[in-house]
């Protein structure tokens, strides 16, 4: 994950828990100390949150502690893809214009679409519970997918956090099919929001979409005590 698009994720998902709690940019810019213009930045992911800012967001609208452990993801994902581009650099892989590496079937007029997922966003899921996840992706572009996997951006088996292989085959599809990719996913100890996020890669983990354009697939449970 480049580091753009973390910061339009998280960004994005500030912008969701204080619209979705009524308040005005103006009025969380009073109540937080922060600049009206600081938060609007955060909120269209040209600046990254401060973990302070972040914290504030979770307290004041009620999202537990869901948008730092999601900035802790990010941070790990953006860590792992410039791993993944300074292996390529040094095996003398020349980077295309967008940053890092892409795959050598990578094309222009490729596209994927999610249509489909089980296990909605806020599924209450007990500590440690196993369940399955499946999204349903369309090949919306031109061109065929082979060798394609779904992989977690960010450290897989991180205590605390949602668990999950570090990948999974997509089927292969033509252009126009739907696949269905499922994957055994494990709900952290504590209570609280969690998230994990995957990306569409090649077998080596460079990423099929890498612009603002293509955000990841993710998972977000709300784990609980008891049923």
């Amino acid at each position: 994950m480049r580091p753009a698009q973390a910061r339009y994720v998280i960004g994005a998902r500030m912008r969701e828990l204080r619209e979705a709690a009524g308040v005005p940019l103006t009025r969380a810019a009073a109540e937080s100390g922060w600049d009206k213009g600081h938060l609007s930045r955060v909120e269209r992911g040209h600046t990254k949150p401060s973990r302070e800012l972040t914290e504030w967001y979770d307290n004041s609208f009620g999202a537990g502690q869901s948008l730092v452990n999601q900035l802790m993801e990010l941070d790990a994902a953006v860590r792992a893809g410039r791993d993944v581009s300074q292996r390529d650099i040094r095996r003398h892989v020349q980077p295309v214009l967008l940053g890092g590496s892409v795959p050598i079937d990578h094309h222009p007029e490729d596209r994927a679409e999610l249509v489909g997922e089980t296990v909605p966003d806020g599924t209450r899921v007990c500590r440690d519970e196993q369940f399955d996840k499946a999204w349903e992706i369309l090949n919306s572009g031109e061109r065929p997918w082979r060798d394609r996997w779904l992989t977690r951006q960010g450290a897989a088996g991180i205590p605390g956090w949602l668990r999950s292989p570090t990948r999974e085959r997509v089927p292969d599809a033509a252009p126009g099919e739907t696949v269905t990719v499922t994957m055994r996913l494990q709900a952290p100890p504590q209570v609280g929001a969690s998230t994990a996020y995957f990306k569409i890669t090649d077998d080596v983990g460079r990423l099929y979409y890498p612009g603002l354009e293509s955000p990841p697939i993710y998972c977000t449970i709300f784990t609980v005590d008891s049923p």
